[in-house]
């Protein structure tokens, strides 16, 4: 990221994110984005969940670097992105989309596109709103839950997902 960063580059080109989307599905995330030219911002969204619910576990960790380009001005109105996502994640006892009785880890990567808006609030914070779709390949081990848990096998997979999706609280550095 540091590399993205030109010599000339001054604070308020500079902002620390949050997407209020994942936090609400106790998915903390933190990112950083820098302007690197007029209409053009790089960042990266980092989420992790270390956090076990009793005996369900939905642990899981991401990387998202994105590029952005602004219609009107960095951190202002609209803009479209192009991002890449890897992570990983260990998914047990939930009973919710199809995971019944499945022990999941593994790591996944993927790429896709986003579209959105900045509504800026103050001087140095702004809302971002944001749609996106990413493509996504996962490889994990399955394992059968119960009395007698055992290793079904490696499995791949792919699908979309709207990692890209989110509702940003931004605070612009100055």
């Amino acid at each position: 990221m540091l590399i993205l960063i030109p010599s000339n580059t001054k604070a308020q080109n500079f902002a620390l994110k949050t997407n209020m989307l994942y936090d609400v599905l106790s998915v903390p995330s933190l990112g950083c984005e820098v302007a690197v030219e007029k209409h053009f911002s790089a960042g990266i969204m980092c989420t992790y969940n270390p956090i076990k619910y009793g005996n369900k576990k939905w642990k899981n960790f991401s990387f998202q670097p994105e590029v952005k380009y602004w219609f009107h001005r960095k951190y202002t109105g609209p803009f479209v992105g192009i991002n890449m996502i890897t992570g990983g994640f260990n998914v047990d006892n939930l009973h919710a989309y199809g995971l019944y009785g499945k022990h999941r880890q593994g790591h996944f990567v993927g790429a896709g596109i986003s579209v959105g808006y900045n509504l800026i609030l103050t001087n140095r914070c702004s809302i971002e709103f944001s749609l996106g779709a990413d493509y996504v390949r996962t490889k994990f081990e399955r394992f059968r839950e119960g009395d007698s848990p055992y290793k079904e096998g490696d499995f791949t997979g792919n699908t979309v997902l709207p990692t890209g999706t989110g509702v940003t609280l931004v605070y612009i550095i100055k």
